[in-house]
């Protein structure tokens, strides 16, 4: 089925500004370097909070963190359970 054919009475869409790579970054955000500038994005956005926030927001991310050591830790285990 073709979904991007327009037909006669549709309105045509008006014309939007390219993307100016949020935040005034300037990498793919699917390359290396945008990686790196998303890491330096989220880490300034962290260091600005206080509080209650920061503590929230460091829970989180050692959530996230250990989910992910537990992962590997099981993986390998199953992965060794195999041979």
């Amino acid at each position: 089925m073709e979904t991007d054919r327009r037909w006669d009475d549709e309105p045509e869409e008006p014309r939007r500004e390219p993307p100016d790579f949020a935040w005034g970054r300037t990498a793919n955000p699917n390359s290396a370097d945008g990686e790196l500038q998303n890491i330096a994005a989220f880490g300034a956005g962290l260091s600005r909070l206080s509080g209650g926030r920061r503590r929230a927001a460091a829970f989180v991310v050692w959530l996230i963190l250990i989910g992910f050591a537990l992962a590997a830790i099981l993986g390998i285990f199953g992965i060794a359970g195999l041979l």
